[in-house]
């Protein structure tokens, strides 16, 4: 007749789902981890190769500053650093001539962007405040040394970040 013994189809068993769904999320949790740490290297590794050419630009700028003055006859470290051993805090951009000093208020180190792409320092009214603020400071070593350190800062992730780059500016035609 019939038979009341219950038969074993092929199949899962609840243990089975819930484990292979455990180690399933396990993974995705680790495939997303990576994705989120990417992104975040991402952003730190362009951040740090905009800085890197923001301080580099703030070295050719003093540059640009000691070549004016050789070619207007003056001598090379008019409107830098005057007294040895004295260093002189700045910004500027490419607009400006002479370096601005700097007065100690944080904001005027800010960088903008202007709609072309340039970095501007923070006197340009109509550009866009970026994450980044560049001090350019100049020591007068000796009667014929300048040592020049550009200092590139930005926020990231939460955090505080830093490039400084520093070079000698000589009176080579002294």
């Amino acid at each position: 007749m019939f038979n009341k013994s219950p038969q074993k189809l092929p199949g899962f068993t609840m243990i089975e789902i819930v484990v292979v769904l455990f180690i399933v999320s396990i993974g995705i949790l680790g495939v997303m981890s990576l994705v989120v740490q990417n992104i975040k290297s991402q952003s730190y590794d362009k951040n740090s190769i905009i800085a890197a050419q923001l301080a580099q630009e703030g070295i050719e700028l003093v540059r640009h500053v000691r070549d004016s003055n050789w070619l207007k006859g003056q001598a090379f470290d008019t409107n830098l650093a005057t007294t040895i051993g004295t260093s002189y805090q700045y910004y500027l951009d490419y607009q400006d001539s002479v370096p601005q000093v700097y007065s100690g208020v944080p904001a005027e180190l800010v960088l903008k962007q202007n709609t072309a792409g340039y970095y501007l320092d923070s006197t340009a009214n109509s550009a866009l405040k970026t994450p980044f603020s560049r001090l350019i400071t100049v020591k007068k070593l000796t009667s014929y040394s300048l040592q020049v350190d550009s200092t590139v800062t930005w926020q990231g992730a939460g955090r505080s970040y830093s490039y400084k780059l520093e070079t000698l500016l000589y009176d080579w035609k002294q």
